[in-house]
C-alpha cells in the first residue's frame, strides 16, 4: 500500500511509539489523525489532527467517535497504539488496576477495531494492532499488561482468519524493549510483601535494558516498510535476540527451559 494520500489514525499518538509512526506516516504524504485522552495538553506534531479518544472506558468510545467526527472519515490505516501499564504483584495489587488495564489495552482496543473494520475491509485498508513479545515472554509482575497483549495477538490473528477474502491486511506488531515513554508512565505499586527484593530487581532490570534498547522511530520505520511490502501478520520488532533468535528458539525447546530461560533474563 502507498501511504502518500491515504488516510492514517493513529491513537496515543502524542509521545513515544504512536508519535513517531504519526511522524514518520506525515513524511511520507499520509494526512494523520491522533488522538489522546486530552488533546488540549497532548503535544501533537505540527500537521497531526487531534482527537479526543479514551480508550480506557469502553462505554465512552462511541460518544468521543461520534463527538469528534471520526465516523465520518474513511481511514485506510488505522494503528491501535494508545496504552500503559502497571507492575506490581497479581496477588497484592487492588484488581480494579487489573482490570483497568485490560480494560484499556485489549477491550478499549477492539471496540475502535469494531468500529473501523467494515470502513477498512471496504477500502482493503490496513489494521496495525500494537502488541508486545510480553504475548510470548510474559513479563513478572506485570500481569494484565502479559494477558492483555497474548489477547490482543490471537485477536489480531482473529481478524486475518475471519477477513482473509476481503483484501484487508492486518499486522500484529510484538514489540520488544523500546526507549519510549511507555515505562516512564507505568505505575508502581509497591507493597510491604516478602520477596520486595525481587520485583526491585526485575524492575532495574526492565528499567536498565530499556535504556539500552532501540527507539520509537526505529518502530515507524519497520511498520511503514510492512505496510508498503503489504505485509501481514505478525511483525516483531526488538533487539535481535528479542526478535528473532528468542522466538525462534523457544520454539525447539520444551516450555520449562523457555520458562527457566525467561527468569534469567530478568533476574540474572
Amino acid at each position: 500500500m502507498r501511504l502518500r494520500g491515504s488516510k492514517a489514525l493513529v491513537t496515543g499518538a502524542s509521545s513515544g511509539i504512536g508519535k513517531a509512526i504519526a511522524s514518520r506516516f506525515l513524511s511520507e504524504g499520509a494526512a494523520v489523525w491522533g488522538t489522546s485522552r486530552d488533546p488540549e495538553t497532548a503535544r501533537f506534531l505540527p500537521g497531526i489532527q487531534s482527537a479526543r479518544l479514551d480508550i480506557s472506558c469502553v462505554k465512552r468510545i462511541d460518544a468521543d467517535w461520534h463527538a469528534q467526527g471520526l465516523d465520518a472519515i474513511d481511514f485506510d490505516i488505522v494503528v491501535n497504539n494508545a496504552g500503559g501499564g502497571v507492575f506490581g504483584r497479581f496477588s497484592t495489587s487492588d484488581f480494579e488496576d487489573w482490570q483497568s488495564q485490560v480494560e484499556t489495552l485489549l477491550t478499549g482496543t477492539m471496540k475502535v477495531t469494531r468500529l473501523v473494520l467494515p470502513s477498512l475491509i471496504e477500502r482493503k485498508g490496513y489494521l496495525v494492532n500494537v502488541s508486545s513479545l510480553a504475548a510470548e515472554f510474559p513479563v513478572p509482575f506485570m500481569s494484565a499488561y502479559n494477558a492483555s497483549k497474548a489477547g490482543l495477538s490471537a485477536f489480531t490473528e482473529t481478524v486475518i482468519l475471519e477477513t482473509q477474502a476481503s483484501g484487508l491486511k492486518a499486522i500484529d506488531l510484538r514489540l520488544g524493549d523500546i526507549r519510549s515513554q511507555f515505562n516512564k508512565n507505568i505505575r508502581l505499586k509497591r507493597c510491604k510483601i516478602e520477596n520486595q527484593g525481587c520485583m526491585d530487581k526485575v524492575w532495574s532490570r526492565i528499567e536498565n535494558r530499556i535504556s539500552k534498547s532501540l527507539l520509537p522511530d526505529v518502530v515507524a520505520d519497520k511498520v511503514c516498510q510492512a505496510i508498503q511490502k503489504d505485509r501481514t501478520g505478525i511483525v516483531r520488532v526488538g533487539s535481535r535476540f528479542q526478535a528473532i533468535l528468542a522466538p525462534l528458539v523457544c520454539r525447539l525447546i520444551p516450555g520449562s527451559w523457555a520458562r527457566t530461560a525467561n527468569i534469567s533474563y530478568y533476574t540474572k
